[in-house]
């Protein structure tokens, strides 16, 4: 039952999110001080989203498995959201998904995929000595998505908006990625050698 709870407040939280994102794109383009705002907003997001998940389980693997969920759902709906009232993004655009520690660039499917990931591992577990794999694959996953903006030092942080359809997203880094990460399920069979 507290899955179906965290759930809804992620869907929720979701198109609150988008509904935000729509206002700051609003706001006169003055640089820094969006991006400021935008960091700021990240970090509540991240904050909100543990605090939920820890007041849903009793134990610190119940808890990172609602964290799990959370973090899912409420990013495939704030995907979801956004494009539903603006038309934007599509699944191919390239997207900041967040700025902290530095700016991670992908494409939209990519970031839904690992949170339906996420989800999954959320849902059922992670199986029985696979964290490894799962820290792995999380490893991997993040340097994908900020591949792009570490390999262009470059860049004015102020124009990472501007510059986020300027870089060719690493699958040779996101395939690995999500695969470890899906290998922790308790489902996914590991290979075995003859």
């Amino acid at each position: 039952m507290s899955n179906l709870i965290v759930a809804l407040f992620s869907i929720a939280f979701g198109v609150e999110e988008a509904i935000i994102v729509l206002y700051l794109r609003m706001l006169p383009s003055n640089g820094p001080s969006v991006v400021t705002i935008e960091s700021w907003r990240e970090l509540c997001t991240i904050v909100v989203l543990v605090a939920v998940a820890w007041l849903a389980g009793a134990r610190a693997d119940a808890r990172f498995r609602a964290f799990l969920i959370a973090f899912g759902v409420w990013d495939i709906t704030y995907y979801v959201a956004l494009w539903l009232t603006s038309g934007t993004p599509t699944l191919t655009s390239q997207d900041v998904l967040f700025l902290i520690p530095v700016p991670w660039i992908a494409p939209v499917w990519a970031a839904m995929s690992f949170a339906a990931a996420l989800m999954l591992l959320g849902l059922f577990g992670i199986a029985r000595g696979r964290a490894r794999l799962l820290v792995a694959g999380l490893a991997v996953g993040w340097l994908s998505f900020v591949w792009g903006p570490l390999y262009a030092r470059f860049i004015d942080h102020s124009r990472i908006f501007e510059s986020a359809s300027d870089f060719t997203y690493p699958l040779w880094l996101f395939v690995p990625g999500i695969a470890l990460v899906l290998a922790a399920l308790p489902f996914a069979r590991p290979r075995r050698s003859s």
